[in-house]
């Protein structure tokens, strides 16, 4: 439910941001802006979160996390009740905060399924995965009822509930809990930071995530906004549902594909489809195509993020909470980098969003670069 919850929090803004943008009047470059900053609490958090789990235990932290998200969602959805002329600054504080809570949440809880499951990290990192695409799947189609019926805010609302339940709920149960003598310390941090294999995994999923969520950040207005499309808010956000029923039958057989062939193997297909199928639908003109070639990407891309994250983990297993925090830092960063790239470009006159997002596929070509490079390293 933790990944339900996260994905819930992952979608809503990029679900709301067209409509938000329309009210206030703002342009894709503080649309980008807010989108992004999501991520760098998410980093923030991630990084923190990591090494305080060493000396505190992980339950404690991931607590802390569903306060965030409840609190950050409860106010986001709140703010325009406050009547503001354009309280961008008070949504941007409040998206960083369901970005803290999200950090805490996925890093933290990529950890103990690593813990809990050593040998077969990356099967069950991928089925694990597969309740983020669930989640990822039925928001937008909650998401667009709740906004026919109340409005946007209902969707912040619906999430900061659902915070609120998880963090009830895990007060009164037990957790394994995991610690090490290793605390915070920088030595540790000095080691990861020369090590070339990690640096080379963490580049890796920056940039899986970058093609992921730039995608996902602008898919609705591209598709509301293209003259070949002019989809609805529903019809668009079928489209991500589309990507994320992908995502979810992709997760349960791509950690049995990784078992039964290898990552280095597996990632490579997925890099060089991923980039020839984002291509094929920026030049298409057909809807059914087009839905057809998001559904083709999601397969695509379903278990890269698992796989990556797992090479990590079974490379560096002694700096496990230290791995994860700074891994799922990395995820951050690449959640900063392509929305914010995507919407200043789109923004130039005479490029659009076809350009911005043709980089998602630049994104994979050099994840595949990288997975080659790791898998030289090893061996």
């Amino acid at each position: 439910m933790v990944f339900v919850l996260a994905s819930f929090n992952f979608l809503a803004l990029p679900k709301t941001i067209y409509d938000i943008g329309l009210n206030y009047g703002w342009n894709r470059v503080q649309k980008g802006n807010l989108l992004s900053v999501n991520a760098v609490g998410f980093i923030v958090a991630a990084l923190v979160s990591g090494y305080l789990s060493e000396r505190f235990g992980k339950k404690q932290l991931i607590i802390f996390g569903l306060m965030f998200s409840s609190l950050g969602n409860a106010a986001f959805g709140y703010l325009p009740e406050i009547k503001l002329a354009d309280p961008f600054y008070l949504f941007f504080m409040f998206n960083f905060l369901i970005g803290v809570g999200n950090g805490i949440l996925e890093g933290l809880t990529n950890a103990l399924i690593i813990h809990l499951h050593p040998d077969k990290s990356s099967l069950y990192l991928n089925l694990a995965h597969a309740f983020f695409a669930l989640g990822a799947l039925i928001a937008p189609l909650i998401g667009g009822w709740l906004m026919s019926v109340s409005g946007w805010q209902a969707i912040f609302y619906l999430n900061a509930v659902t915070s609120f339940v998880l963090f009830i709920s895990l007060l009164l149960q037990a957790c394994p809990t995991f610690r090490s003598d290793q605390g915070i310390k920088l030595k540790v941090l000095l080691y990861l930071a020369k090590n070339r294999i990690f640096l080379l995994l963490s580049l890796s999923i920056a940039l899986y995530v970058a093609a992921e969520v730039g995608l996902i950040a602008w898919l609705v207005e591209y598709l509301r906004v293209n003259p070949n499309f002019r989809l609805s808010q529903f019809e668009s956000g079928l489209f991500l549902s589309c990507f994320w029923l992908a995502m979810l039958a992709g997760r349960f057989v791509y950690g049995w594909w990784v078992e039964k062939t290898s990552p280095t193997f597996a990632l490579s297909v997925s890099s060089i489809g991923g980039t020839i199928i984002i291509i094929l639908f920026l030049t298409t003109a057909n809807v059914g195509i087009a839905a057809l070639l998001i559904f083709l990407y999601g397969i695509s891309l379903s278990g890269m993020y698992a796989t990556i994250f797992s090479l990590a983990g079974d490379r560096f297993p002694q700096y496990l909470g230290v791995v994860s925090g700074s891994m799922t830092a990395w995820v951050g960063l690449g959640g900063i980098i392509s929305p914010n790239i995507i919407g200043r470009l789109s923004d130039v006159p005479g490029v659009g969003l076809s350009v911005g997002l043709a980089t998602c596929g630049l994104y994979l070509l050099v994840v595949l670069l990288t997975t080659l490079l790791v898998s030289k390293s090893i061996h």
